[in-house]
């Protein structure tokens, strides 16, 4: 096994133990009063939340802090200032990561031997679905790393990712908040 393939493994390992830390987190009630002795600051709590939305390790715990935070505010409101936290976090992607990302894509493309299904696609004129995949990756609550490179965000300018990022992940956010709040 590649060294490449053991270090994408180990990372989906943690992913996967950030998924047991969140729920753990949320059963023992202990993100609850975090956020509520932080409430005076729900703004910016809702800003970190968006920001941990965004990465891979993190988006768990993100998830879990919105559902705490959606049971007591204003999901629109929640949703609108994660988003923008969010993107903030797809900019640090973009800026800090861009490259090892790149490096796990093209080995797990190469793994799963993703060229010919790209090919394919091009040959039965699909090509949409690889970009239309990566935006759903965004607005979901599943890391956006993927997602960025599936919709070929090199070829945008930083304005049209931040728009698109923000419209995508508050659109996910607010599919999360929303029934939280309507069934607390």
């Amino acid at each position: 096994m590649s060294p490449q393939l053991k270090k994408l493994i180990f990372k989906s390992a943690i992913f996967i133990l950030s998924l047991s830390f969140a729920w753990w987190v949320i059963k023992g009630g202990y993100l609850h009063s975090i956020i509520e002795s932080i409430m005076p600051l729900r703004i910016v709590a809702e800003i970190v939340a968006g920001i941990l939305y965004t990465f891979f390790l993190t988006s768990p715990i993100s998830v879990a802090m919105l559902i705490v935070l959606a049971r007591d505010n204003n999901p629109i409101i929640t949703a609108i200032l994660a988003g923008f936290g969010a993107v903030l976090g797809d900019f640090l992607i973009i800026k800090f990561f861009k490259q090892e990302v790149s490096t796990d894509l093209n080995l797990v493309s190469k793994e799963l031997h993703l060229q010919k299904i790209n090919k394919l696609l091009q040959i039965f004129h699909l090509d949409f679905v690889t970009p239309f995949l990566g935006a759903v990756l965004i607005a979901s609550p599943f890391p956006d790393e993927l997602g960025l490179m599936m919709m070929g965000v090199s070829k945008l300018g930083y304005r049209e990712i931040a728009i698109l990022t923000y419209i995508l992940n508050t659109a996910g956010i607010l599919l999360i908040v929303a029934p939280v709040n309507l069934l607390s």
